[in-house]
């Protein structure tokens, strides 16, 4: 049986653009040493009603077991019609929860001091809490999430941070999403029978970039051109045979900007991301690695991004995703390779924001997965993996005041399994969000 990470872990991605903050700080002290102690951070909440089909089986109409499906889709409890055997299909769901968008509640405090007139320090902390229960269990308290703190001193050589922050592969296809996406809404109703908050496009063409401990240098601009490399707290697959590490994980980046004179800006960037993982019974190791580019263009009231990303051992949803479409876990545990393209846009319109975009993610299979030597006494592979997962979505965000937004969105996910399972989900989010 896989074990699963917690649902909340996907949405570490979602801070991406807290980096790229639009809301102004609030500073509440100065001190005399020159100090100034500032806060920012958003509250709200979303209406989301989740229709569909459920997860699908491996039961044919006579209730025999062909194989079992694996991970990949939307697991949300719903009606399932019987078949012979005490066997069951594939059902119906109907839910609705109040919950967290894209973000959920948070609090982040930093304190800084210019320690030159060319450099400045800064300590950052930054508290994360859903609003909605684990399990709809209304009694369960809500813990809070330190996601981030960590240390940083900008100069003229550049940036050093020191802490925990968040990882440089993938962030710029996730900050697409948060910048013209979901910044103010919800998108896919991931986490929606446990906890969120939920994951906007995230599993479907984006890979969710995480917060770990790390230590991080970017460099000076240089024409437009910044270099950011970083070492990271290793991550294992936690019960998924390769849990063993030894090392970090290194993690580059390259982007470049270009201001557009008054009608915009295009930004590009490049990340990659490798790290070697052990079975903890042997010395059996494998590697997992990615690389990833896409770009932005604001040009006038228009704004797209595209993104794409291709590596092993990567996960359909974020980095190390702790399921059996990442490791073929019956026979050899080889690792599978993913790849993914997400496109978004929106259009700026006074107060109102409109915006629509498309995301696939693909899972490819190894050789375990289609050589018959493997396959179960059926003549079937023992496990249906993902195949792929995509996504349609479309918003409209209405800017009540400069700190008050309303969110209305749609998102449409759907999941293909290798040997034929398919299943269809629509989710409608409608919310409230406060920034400062």
């Amino acid at each position: 049986m896989t074990r699963r990470r917690p649902v909340r872990a996907l949405v570490v991605a979602a801070a991406l653009a807290w980096a790229g903050r639009a809301q102004a700080e609030i500073v509440l002290a100065k001190s005399e040493s020159g100090f100034e102690f500032f806060t920012e951070g958003r509250v709200g909440g979303f209406f989301e009603a989740v229709t569909g089909q459920t997860l699908p089986t491996g039961y044919d109409q006579q209730g025999n077991l062909l194989h079992t499906v694996g991970d990949g889709g939307v697991a949300i409890a719903g009606v399932f019609p019987a078949l012979p055997m005490g066997a069951y299909g594939q059902g119906t769901l109907n839910a609705s929860r109040v919950r967290s968008g894209f973000l959920s509640n948070v609090l982040a405090f930093g304190l800084r001091r210019q320690l030159t007139e060319t450099t400045t320090v800064r300590g950052y902390v930054s508290i994360w809490a859903d609003i909605e229960t684990e399990n709809e269990r209304s009694y369960y308290p809500i813990n809070p999430d330190v996601r981030e703190g960590y240390v940083r001193v900008d100069g003229p050589g550049g940036s050093l941070l020191v802490g925990r922050s968040l990882t440089l592969f993938s962030r710029g296809a996730t900050e697409i999403d948060f910048l013209y996406g979901h910044r103010y809404g919800v998108g896919n109703p991931a986490g929606f029978q446990t906890q969120g908050p939920s994951g906007g496009f995230v599993g479907y063409g984006i890979l969710a970039a995480t917060f770990a401990a790390g230590i991080v240098y970017s460099t000076p601009s240089l024409g437009g051109f910044v270099a950011t490399v970083g070492y990271f707290d290793p991550s294992a697959f936690v019960g998924l045979y390769w849990d063993r590490t030894q090392w970090g994980r290194p993690e580059a980046e390259l982007s470049y900007e270009h201001a557009l004179g008054s009608l915009g800006k295009v930004r590009l960037f490049a990340s990659g991301a490798y790290q070697r993982v052990y079975d903890v019974g042997s010395t059996r190791s494998d590697s997992v690695w990615g690389g990833g580019a896409g770009g932005r263009l604001e040009l006038s009231v228009f704004r797209l991004g595209v993104a794409g990303h291709y590596g092993q051992g990567l996960g359909f949803a974020y980095a190390f995703d702790g399921s059996n479409a990442n490791v073929e876990l019956q026979n050899t545990q080889a690792l599978r390779k993913f790849d993914g393209m997400y496109a978004q846009t929106m259009v700026v319109l006074g107060k109102v924001d409109v915006s629509a975009g498309a995301g696939v993610t693909r899972v490819h299979e190894v050789t375990a997965d289609v050589d018959p030597k493997y396959f179960g006494a059926n003549g079937q592979p023992q496990v249906s993996v993902l195949k792929q997962r995509v996504g349609l979505a479309a918003g409209v965000v209405y800017h009540i005041a400069e700190n008050l937004h309303f969110d209305v969105d749609y998102f449409r996910a759907s999941a293909e399994w290798w040997l034929g399972e398919k299943q269809v989900v629509n989710t409608f989010n409608s919310g409230l969000t406060l920034t400062w």
